[in-house]
């Protein structure tokens, strides 16, 4: 009897599944799964936040990097501008002291004689004849000159190559080559043969193998003018010359 007593207490405690226990169940779950449901919506929030910042973090570094690099490069062309500035004034001064320098020294070959003299050689050619002088303070090496005469087509080419020191004087014969003459009505862009009288043009080189071109017009109203500047060239007259070589 007893026994059946038992088994009858055992039977009736089992769990209550009433309304209210349910609805309290429900909620609990529902509470449960809103926990975990913000859970994790705060740790997809704090990675994204993470993420975000080391992404931000890693721009700032490169754009720090960067501008560290830019600045870098900035103080190196300024550095490479100042370098080239200052080699372009030890240039300039350098060629400053050089100009001074050729100056000093610089020869200037002008005609002296009032009119040209024109006379016949032993072998009669025609021949004219022109006093120059070094007006300039160095030596004038190489000197040659041609000279064209309105009327005249031949070009009359001094009869040798010359040197004038400071303040020397030469007569200069000018008369058609024979064993080397200039071939070209022109030299640096200048006519040989002016529009009136004559025109007298002069190589020559300084000591320190500099070439100037020089330029003369002649009439008989005015005598010897200068044309233009004496200027600097890359050849003398005597390095165009066209050569005759003699066959025995």
């Amino acid at each position: 009897m007893s026994l059946l007593v038992l088994l009858s207490g055992s039977t009736t405690s089992q769990p209550d599944y009433s309304l209210p226990n349910l609805v309290l169940m429900a909620i609990y779950v529902g509470l449960t799964l809103v926990l975990a449901f913000v859970a994790v919506i705060s740790i997809v929030i704090s990675s994204t936040l993470s993420r975000n910042a080391l992404a931000a973090s890693d721009r700032q570094s490169r754009e720090a990097i960067e501008a560290v690099q830019k600045q870098i490069e900035a103080s190196e062309r300024q550095s490479k501008e100042a370098i080239e500035a200052v080699n372009r004034q030890i240039e300039a001064s350098e060629r400053q002291a050089q100009e001074a320098l050729y100056n000093q020294h610089k020869p200037v070959v002008v005609p002296i004689s009032e009119k040209i003299s024109e006379w016949y050689t032993p072998q009669h050619e025609e021949a004219y004849s022109v006093g120059m002088q070094n007006k300039g303070t160095g030596v004038a090496l190489n000197a040659f000159g041609v000279l064209g005469i309105k009327g005249l087509r031949a070009i009359l080419c001094s009869s040798k190559i010359w040197f004038l020191v400071p303040d020397n004087k030469m007569f200069i014969v000018f008369k058609v080559g024979v064993d080397a003459w200039y071939s070209s009505n022109e030299f640096e862009g200048v006519p040989v043969f002016p529009p009136v009288g004559a025109r007298l043009m002069v190589t020559y080189n300084d000591a320190f193998s500099n070439k100037y071109f020089a330029i003369f017009d002649y009439s008989d109203e005015l005598g010897w003018i200068q044309v233009n500047e004496i200027k600097r060239v890359k050849q003398r007259l005597d390095e165009l010359l066209i050569i005759r070589h003699k066959t025995e």
